[in-house]
């Protein structure tokens, strides 16, 4: 049963962000076939380093094992690399960017939508 997950927080503030892709990983765990999907300041989370404030920590080490758990399929909105002027290769994952028109065609591909 895929899952599309969908990541809209940045990743310093509140522990959304970390938690949600926890989740991911548990679901990959299950053989749940997974994917992610990084909109808004969700594509923050994608940067190598922290750009976050010293006081919290940042979850590269997660966003990194997102491959050791299988979840191969990561996807980013290209409208919110965008707003951030943020370039594909800056980014610390290999990612298929998605244009914001596509993404309920994108959605519509999986049994399950879970938005965070």
């Amino acid at each position: 049963m895929p899952c599309l997950i969908t990541l809209t927080h940045a990743p310093y503030g509140t522990k959304v962000a970390k938690e949600s892709l926890d989740i991911a990983l548990v679901l990959a765990a299950f053989e749940q076939q997974p994917a992610v999907l990084f909109v808004d300041e969700g594509v923050l989370q994608l940067f190598p380093t922290p750009q976050s404030p010293t006081s919290h920590k940042h979850i590269g080490k997660i966003i990194n094992a997102l491959e050791m758990y299988d979840i191969n399929e990561i996807w980013v909105e290209q409208e919110s690399l965008d707003v951030f002027g943020i370039a594909v290769d800056e980014l610390s994952q290999a990612v298929t960017v998605i244009a914001r028109s596509k993404i309920a065609h994108l959605c519509a591909q999986y049994d399950q939508h879970l938005v965070f």
